[in-house]
């Protein structure tokens, strides 16, 4: 009988993890550590959130973590990336960067400024990146006998923004982001037929995350979700540690929705 402690070690394989210098990379580094895998953190960045790539070797003396500073938004970086992990072996593959219009808080451009050169840098970044690395680093997760990817996309690539929690804020709701992330469950489930049985590949689609938004946005929206509060990152990490491990062995295609009942 397998134990649950078991399923969800990770101890010996290696996640890859792109954005990594944000919020959530932060929470899922510090949980698919706990469960023993070391790191390879890509992020366009030297700086990381609350500086806990050093904390991450205080708390996990025997961790190994590798950063790489590569910006994922040029095909030719990620080239170079893919090169720099030729004999790499990967297990987790966590396509977590994304494209936010340089607003931390959510997207601040309305319908008239969303020109084409933010829509093609939204899937740049969102989409084609995630593409070309899943593909480029599929020799790199051959290696791996319990190879998984992880897509993160939103509740934005299923439903149709509700465009009244919005009003009276500085906050817009992106034509390019939404559509990106709904390509990207799409490209989910294509992946997860075409990779199958090497590798599983699934997806997290999570609600909107605090940070510090107008509190009328946050009124708002906390409205629309049974839970009745906006989400945390720790919220997600019961996703990623299932979807990083042996406990989803048998799940590959899905797109498991993190929004507090949002859609309910």
């Amino acid at each position: 009988m397998t134990n649950l402690k078991k399923l969800f070690n990770l101890k010996g394989r290696t996640a890859l993890i792109t954005g990594a210098s944000g919020h959530l990379a932060e929470k899922i580094s510090l949980i698919l550590a706990d469960q023993g895998s070391d790191l390879i953190l890509i992020s366009r960045k030297n700086k990381f959130k609350n500086n806990y790539d050093k904390n991450l070797k205080k708390n996990f003396p025997n961790l190994k973590i590798k950063k790489i500073i590569c910006d994922l938004s040029k095909e030719n970086n990620r080239n170079n990336l893919v090169k720099k992990l030729k004999n790499k072996k990967i297990d987790i593959l966590i396509n977590n960067a994304t494209f936010t219009d340089n607003n931390s808080i959510g997207y601040a451009s309305s319908f008239k400024s969303q020109n084409l050169k933010k829509w093609r840098s939204s899937f740049e970044i969102n989409l084609t990146a995630i593409f070309h690395l899943s593909k480029s680093l599929y020799k790199n997760m051959k290696k791996s006998k319990n190879a998984t990817i992880i897509n993160v996309s939103s509740i934005y690539g299923i439903y149709s923004p509700d465009l009244e929690i919005y009003r009276g804020t500085k906050l817009g709701n992106s034509a390019a982001y939404a559509a990106a992330k709904a390509g990207l469950i799409q490209l989910t489930k294509w992946l997860s037929k075409t990779l199958a049985p090497r590798i599983r590949v699934n997806c997290i689609s999570p609600g909107g995350i605090f940070r510090g938004q107008p509190k009328k946005f946050v009124k708002a929206y906390i409205k629309k979700t049974a839970i009745k509060r906006m989400a945390k990152e720790d919220d997600l990490m019961g996703a990623f540690a299932f979807l990083a491990s042996d406990a989803s062995a048998y799940v590959t295609g899905q797109n498991i929705i993190v929004d507090g009942g949002w859609g309910n």
